[in-house]
């Protein structure tokens, strides 16, 4: 799928937060909260050229394999960062919202004013998290080099400019208190959207 024409953007919802916020986490028991709560829900697995570790679930690509689907406008979202390319593919999009499955997302935060513009009914979260308890999660998945590390590190630290969020949640203490605060915005959305 090519195109985001007849794509009902008000089922997907982006999910951004700097490295060790937890995004996964909270996503992951946000969709168990919501199916638990008759809504369906899903995660998009992105496309990505690393390997998948057990803190994410993706789809690995070579660099060369994936610059060939972004040039043929496979991707609905393409982003570079960390020496590696992710993408958010149009056809698991496509099918998901066929489905009428609110679907989450987790972007780069540098590409959430291409996000509202591809997809401009869609929710924004922002999930944070104190920058120690961040710091140290990012340093016990063991996912980077040292280099990697602190390219990570610094960029937990700055601040990039990105469209206000729809709705803040912290995840900093229990994560199934976080997921039900977020499931319940979702489903309440999703039972507007829905009629």
């Amino acid at each position: 799928m090519k195109s985001e024409a007849n794509i009902n953007t008000k089922l997907l919802v982006f999910v951004v937060g700097t490295s060790g916020s937890g995004k996964d986490s909270v996503m992951r028991e946000t969709v168990s909260y919501l199916i638990s709560h008759d809504i369906p829900a899903s995660t998009l697995i992105r496309v990505i050229t690393r390997s998948p570790d057990k803190n994410e679930k993706s789809t690995f690509m070579t660099t060369e394999d994936f610059l060939k689907l972004m040039k043929n406008n496979e991707f609905a979202l393409s982003w570079h960062i960390y020496d590696n390319w992710y993408g958010c593919g149009w056809t698991p999009i496509k099918n998901a919202v066929t489905r009428n499955e609110l679907l989450l997302i987790n972007v780069s935060r540098s590409i959430l004013f291409k996000v509202r513009e591809v997809f401009p009914e869609c929710l924004i979260v922002l999930v944070t998290v104190p920058k120690e308890i961040a710091e140290s999660r990012i340093k016990k998945r063991g996912r980077e080099d040292e280099r990697g590390l602190i390219t990570r590190l610094n960029r937990m630290k700055s601040n990039v400019e990105m469209p206000t969020p729809n709705k803040t949640v912290e995840n900093t203490g229990d994560l199934h208190k976080t997921a039900e605060e977020l499931g319940k915005y979702l489903k309440e959305h999703y039972l507007a959207v829905r009629g």
